[in-house]
């Protein structure tokens, strides 16, 4: 992205008070944070009243990153967790006793027996009093505590938040302690897709019409990565209660595309030659271009990711080199929580345990140890909120195989959606899937593509144990090439016929 600023995004930079910057795909909006952090600065906002806030330990790190490279690690960045830890223990002089995944887990299924996944609001505040009486918390618990505190001096703090779209109602009900301070909120409401989390936009915006009724709203509606084409097919699935005017992007070649074919053995031939074709750059287009796609800059993902098992064996079978990110992902951490739990037994310093630490884990561990200003307690608390998510890995060498949930943020130069048939695409094979949300999900998919979008179905896909027909009516006005059943080769004849 080039260094010189948009109008949009100097009309941020030098609005003053609560922001709202809704920034589409591609369009800066890390630039545009970082910017505004500057401009705080230069306009003798003090460093130790802005405050630099997100949901994961990953973008965390990745804002801590940006903001060490423009010679301004001094700003503090944090999780809303890490937050309230800190605001915890300097109001009692000691850190909270803050369970672990693994203690949580046991004390649920004690405490409710198989009721585990989600709580309803009864037994939420019955188990809460439970934790209280054991002098333990839980992450939500701690916000819970942390939004009671009413002595809290907020004025002329600035509270920078990215990627508000994902705030659950946990957050936004602690936020309410910073109520005087000044909001500056980046991210994009149409990539929300975090309902299974608790995540709503309709309360997200109901909050701050009550919480920050003279927020500004304001918009990046250019998008360096996407291609106009790209953005055109993806502006039919915004879905969000906030209206911003169309996106726009590079007026050059891209290609949306779709596949149907007769079964799901023709689609992974189909696409074994595709994805070939790519990566050696036998596309006349390509060739003319004098693009070279490495596998690593192909997505190949799904709603679910039950429907990407076929066409990845496929691939390795071909000798397409892979790259299944998420099941790596949750290996590496299964490798935290055992690093965990040797830190929370140990009396090994901190820096020695990292020192001899899996080789894959070191880096991320020593970044997290700076992020955490050494305090072993909060080391701890980072390692313990750490999801999947945290841990993809998409340059490895391979083709990158996700699910659509975890390719938010992410981006590729061809991304291919395995399973458009309709129940997959909205999904309907589970009861609790939101109609807007799904619309979302297929934003996310289409806006992760720098140069082409395609998908595939089949005349019947099974997934566990149904069986999906058709191309999903998301699909209606997109182009599609539909193959023909191939002719059955004909049996040899012996020699006496």
């Amino acid at each position: 992205m080039p260094e010189e600023l948009t109008t949009e995004q100097k009309e941020v930079l030098n609005s003053k008070g609560d922001l709202l910057v809704i920034a589409g795909p591609g369009t800066g909006k890390s630039f545009t944070l970082v910017k505004k952090i500057q401009s705080l600065l230069e306009n003798g906002v003090s460093e130790e009243k802005i405050l630099v806030l997100s949901y994961s330990v990953k973008v965390s790190q990745e804002l801590k990153e940006r903001l060490s490279s423009q010679g301004l690690n001094f700003v503090k960045v944090d999780t809303f967790h890490g937050l309230a830890y800190d605001i915890w223990r300097d109001k009692f002089g000691s850190p909270p006793k803050i369970l672990s995944e693994k203690e949580r887990t046991n004390l649920l299924k004690k405490f409710f027996g198989k009721k585990t996944k989600k709580l309803s609001e009864e037994d939420k505040i019955k188990f809460f009093e439970f934790l209280k009486k054991q002098g333990v918390m839980d992450f939500e618990l701690l916000l819970y505590e942390v939004s009671q505190f009413e002595d809290l001096n907020s004025k002329d703090y600035y509270i920078i938040i990215d990627e508000f779209q994902d705030l659950s109602p946990d957050i936004l009900n602690f936020l309410k302690i910073f109520k005087n301070a000044n909001f500056v909120l980046f991210g994009d409401p149409n990539q929300s897709i975090y309902g299974f989390k608790g995540v709503s936009l309709s309360l997200l915006y109901s909050f701050l019409k009550e919480f920050k009724p003279d927020i500004k709203l304001l918009s990046l509606t250019y998008s360096f990565r996407c291609p106009q084409l790209i953005l055109n097919y993806a502006e039919k699935f915004k879905a969000s209660p906030w209206k911003v005017p169309k996106f726009s992007g590079q007026d050059r070649r891209a290609v949306v595309q779709g596949f149907f074919f007769e079964d799901p053995l023709q689609e992974k031939d189909f696409l074994v030659k595709f994805v070939k074709s790519l990566i050696g750059g036998l596309q006349l287009e390509e060739q003319r271009a004098g693009e070279q796609v490495s596998p690593e800059e192909i997505f190949v993902i799904a709603r679910i990711k039950q429907a990407l098992l076929p066409i990845q064996e496929a691939f390795q079978k071909a000798g397409i080199p892979v790259n299944p990110a998420e099941q790596e992902a949750s290996a590496v951490l299964e490798k935290i929580k055992s690093f965990l739990e040797k830190l929370n037994t140990s009396v090994i310093p901190v820096e020695d345990l990292i020192s001899v630490s899996d080789p894959e884990l070191k880096v991320f561990l020593e970044n997290l140890w700076e992020l955490s200003s050494k305090d072993k307690e909060k080391f701890s608390t980072y390692l313990s909120t750490g999801t999947v998510y945290d841990f993809l890995n998409t340059k490895k060498h391979g083709v990158n195989f996700l699910s659509i949930h975890a390719s938010k943020g992410l981006e590729a130069k061809h991304v291919i959606l395995v399973g458009a048939e309709d129940g997959l695409i909205p999904l309907k094979i589970f009861k609790d899937a939101d109609p807007d949300e799904e619309k979302r999900l297929l934003y996310v998919a289409i806006t992760r593509s720098m140069n082409g979008f395609y998908f595939s179905s089949v005349k019947e896909r099974q997934v566990f144990n149904f069986r999906l027909k058709g191309v999903s009516y998301y699909f209606k006005d997109f182009p599609l090439k539909t193959f023909k059943k191939r002719p059955r080769k004909p049996k040899q004849q012996g020699l006496f016929g």
